[in-house]
């Protein structure tokens, strides 16, 4: 290998080349979607646990890296935190929940997802990458609000008031 190929190889092996190359976190999805959510109620989350295809050129030759999910982090924005390799899933399926305690304005959960990976030179066989690499996601912000009932002319009627 070339001297100067040799190098930025040695970036791909170390995570500092595929930092540069890798943009994108898992996204964050959140239910129930919208501007506010009941303190009642769980608060659900879920990402992608799909691995990322990246590809480069390091000189004159392709440099495939694959990124695989390991784990996940999320700020519930209360100051708690939940680390699982779960990535979650959907309603009624869900795994990973949050139950908030009070009532806030502008609530933002954010997920830093930390990955592993491997890469190959022209087509070669996968070779690991040391070190991890962590992207942060963030949800976009919601209210947490209580559920007031209130008592109508209907309610009244109905209970012969």
């Amino acid at each position: 290998l070339r001297p100067q190929f040799r190098h930025h190889l040695s970036h791909i092996r170390h995570f500092t080349g595929v930092a540069r190359v890798m943009a994108r976190g898992s996204g964050v999805v959140r239910q129930p979607p919208g501007a506010e959510a009941l303190v009642s109620r769980i608060v659900i989350v879920y990402t992608s646990s799909a691995s990322q295809e990246l590809v480069t050129r390091v000189g004159d030759q392709e440099v495939s890296v694959v990124a695989t999910p390991v784990s996940y982090t999320w700020q519930w924005g209360d100051g708690t935190t939940t680390t699982t390799t779960d990535p979650g899933a959907a309603y009624p399926d869900h795994t990973v929940y949050h139950r908030y305690s009070r009532t806030a304005r502008g609530v933002t959960i954010t997920l830093t997802t930390t990955w592993t990976a491997t890469y190959s030179v022209a087509g070669g066989p996968p070779q690991p990458v040391s070190g991890t690499l962590t992207t942060t996601d963030t949800a976009d912000p919601f209210d947490l609000v209580r559920s007031i009932s209130y008592l109508t002319d209907d309610a009244e009627e109905a209970q012969d008031h």
